[in-house]
């Protein structure tokens, strides 16, 4: 039986090594942490996304809409609890009304399914959003990410894989992961490393990949009723999604998240001022519920942004090198929606 080696164990290296399993290989999945998910996978907002902000053929937005629909079967399939919430992406002036025009055309380019609405119906739901033009994506979901991180471990476990956890791997030399637990030799390996996926490419000759982590902070009220997502447009120039609206599986709804340097890629300390929260709230809400919220601390994440020599990268970067290794870089957003598509998509590579 030919071995496989999944590095990282996020939902993005969960469900490849379940793909590879699956496939009849004897799996291996070495997990950095004592548990699976510990990083960007449960640090961020928890939402299935649609496919309408990536660029047309992109590998983001072709495998963003297939794992969009894979993963709403997975959900049904394994009890996965989500929501089917829709999102409002709202625009508050002329430059954002514009730009509202063109994710609605890029959007139906990707195959997403969305539609134009208008402010009152955005009030019908949630009154106290004020805006002057609106999309409504209904395909948009939350996920209650550590239930589907511990049905994931059920289900490796189930199908065979062996989980090495913690496990640090240093290096990929020849055929075999080098980690602080001996080797692990494998006929196919999948760097599924996140944040210290550039790490282990350079380990393979593979040069000129940079990782730079992202750090995305979130604050939490629960002074208001939101029973579904509001964005505002991206904010282009720095290639976000902006701070917006999100509702948990709680009472909670989160607002963020920020986008601020990490001094490491281990750096999960809230560093964004409150007040840049408490000012992007105020340009989405009226005044009446303005005054009643209260934000308070919630968490922070951070992105694995990637670069290649000093350029960053928009889209995933999925690259073979050498032969029996494949590396996963820059498996940001929407990676936690794409996750079983992307694990799909590089079986036929290997």
């Amino acid at each position: 039986m030919k071995r496989a080696a999944v590095i990282g164990g996020g939902i993005v290296g969960c469900h490849v090594a379940l793909e590879c399993s699956s496939r009849g290989y004897e799996t291996y999945l070495l997990e950095r942490h004592a548990r699976l998910g510990q990083e960007t996978s449960t640090r961020n907002s928890g939402v299935l996304h649609a496919g309408i902000y990536y660029a047309r053929d992109s590998l983001k937005a072709r495998l963003c809409v297939e794992g969009n629909a894979l993963s709403r079967s997975f959900f049904q399939e394994h009890g996965i609890e989500f929501r089917e919430a829709g999102k409002f992406i709202i625009a508050r002036t002329d430059a954002e009304c514009a730009e509202i025009e063109r994710l609605y055309a890029n959007a139906k380019a990707n195959g997403a399914r969305v539609e134009m609405t208008t402010p009152d119906k955005v009030r019908d739901r949630i009154p106290y959003i004020h805006c002057r033009a609106a999309l409504f994506s209904p395909a948009t979901a939350i996920i209650e990410t550590a239930g589907y991180i511990e049905c994931m471990k059920a289900l490796l476990y189930r199908n065979g894989v062996t989980i090495v956890a913690p496990c640090t791997v240093r290096a990929v030399r020849g055929a075999a992961c080098d980690t602080d637990r001996g080797e692990v030799e494998a006929d196919i390996i999948v760097n599924c490393a996140g944040l210290y996926a550039d790490e282990i490419a350079n380990s393979c000759g593979l040069s000129g990949y940079e990782v730079r982590p992202l750090k995305g902070d979130y604050y939490a009220t629960v002074g208001i009723e939101c029973r579904v997502p509001v964005y505002p447009p991206p904010t282009a120039h720095l290639g976000t999604l902006g701070v917006h609206l999100t509702p948990t599986f709680g009472r909670e709804v989160l607002l963020g998240p920020s986008e601020t340097t990490a001094q490491a890629k281990d750096d999960y300390q809230i560093r964004t001022p409150k007040q840049e929260f408490s000012s992007s709230l105020e340009s989405m809400v009226d005044t009446a519920a303005f005054s009643g919220i209260e934000l308070y601390e919630g968490y922070s994440g951070n992105r694995p942004r990637v670069y290649y020599k000093g350029t960053r990268c928009q889209d995933f970067v999925i690259i073979k090198h050498p032969s029996h290794v494949v590396h996963l870089l820059g498996i940001e957003s929407p990676g936690l929606t794409a996750a079983p598509a992307i694990a799909r998509h590089l079986m036929t590579l290997v």
